[in-house]
């Protein structure tokens, strides 16, 4: 009786004992012992090679062969895992999806189910790593589709949809730039959801404010009402829109607008004086002198403090 090494997965080696002399079981023998000692040098697709042979081998022999054969088919998936994950530590990620890619399919092969759930783990992160090297060198499309294969298998992962999201946003697509941010702010922790919200508030809200300063009026309505559907705790966009709305002399939608920013914003914002002075130009408009006195007697401070006195005494003639 002839002993002959085995292979473990834990890379510790047993010895297989020979039973019988047929050539083609002496053959899957030494292809398993072939792959032991290649372990020793780390060398995974040496190891793999053999054991692959292995099997193919002693699938020919039959039955006498199912011992070592059965040893093999354990061993395998574990190994295609070890090689992938030596692909990630090298941060040769495409190499490593195609090397996870072969693990899932040994796994499966072999039905080894602990195996595939952690060949599949590191999968949205990889897919992630490849997306954010993308978007920093400015290849958007590489970018989308690299988030499109995170999301798939990690729909609750906020910064997949933060990435594409400014991805579509570099590609000046609004819509999709829009969905994108709304899912990482629904999605994604605190942190995530902040980034993502500030990101598209601003989208709209810098160029509602340039709009305004520039007196478009009717392109910075549209751009401010949108920044407040994005977050409607922000002060200074319901006094920009404020703002807007008495230069158009539309009191109503002024009135609703400023009062808003009035209830928002803090003890001695610095809005407060623009704000009070927005809701006293509106109902003055509305010819609400009460309200109207009341709103300008609250400003304290230029640049509104000499508009507003010109209204509390001349204009109003305010009690």
């Amino acid at each position: 009786m002839k002993c002959i090494k085995l292979l473990s997965i834990a890379a510790a080696l047993f010895v297989f004992t020979l039973v019988g002399s047929a050539q083609t079981l002496q053959e899957a023998t030494e292809a398993y012992n072939k792959a032991s000692e290649l372990l020793s040098s780390g060398d995974l697709d040496g190891v793999i090679t053999g054991l692959e042979k292995c099997v193919d081998i002693s699938k020919k022999v039959g039955p006498e062969a199912d011992e070592i054969r059965e040893k093999a088919e354990a061993n395998l998936p574990g190994f295609y895992l070890q090689k992938a994950k030596k692909y990630v530590d090298a941060k040769d990620y495409a190499a490593a999806l195609k090397a996870f890619d072969a693990t899932i399919a040994a796994a499966d092969k072999y039905k080894n189910p602990g195996v595939k759930e952690d060949a599949e783990k590191p999968l949205p992160q990889i897919y992630y790593a490849m997306g954010a090297s993308a978007f920093q060198a400015k290849k958007y499309d590489e970018a989308i589709k690299a988030m499109d294969q995170v999301v798939a298998r990690d729909p609750d992962m906020g910064d997949a949809y933060f990435l594409r999201g400014a991805s579509y946003q570099m590609q000046k697509n609004e819509a999709l730039m829009s969905e994108n941010y709304k899912l990482a702010i629904e999605k994604g922790g605190d942190a995530v959801a902040k980034k993502a919200k500030t990101q598209l508030f601003n989208y709209y809200y810098v160029p509602g404010a340039q709009a305004k300063n520039a007196q478009k009026w009717d392109t910075a309505i549209p751009m401010l009402s949108k920044a407040i559907e994005v977050d409607n705790t922000n002060a200074t966009a319901y006094y920009a829109l404020a703002s807007c709305y008495n230069s158009k002399k539309n009191w109503d939608n002024a009135i609703s607008n400023g009062e808003k920013a009035a209830e928002l914003m803090g003890e001695g914002a610095k809005i407060s004086d623009g704000v009070y002075y927005e809701l006293g130009t509106a109902y003055a408009g509305k010819k609400d002198n009460g309200k109207a006195c009341e709103n300008f007697k609250k400003v304290a401070n230029e640049p509104f403090l000499k508009g507003a006195k010109y209204q509390i005494e001349v204009a109003l003639k305010c009690k």
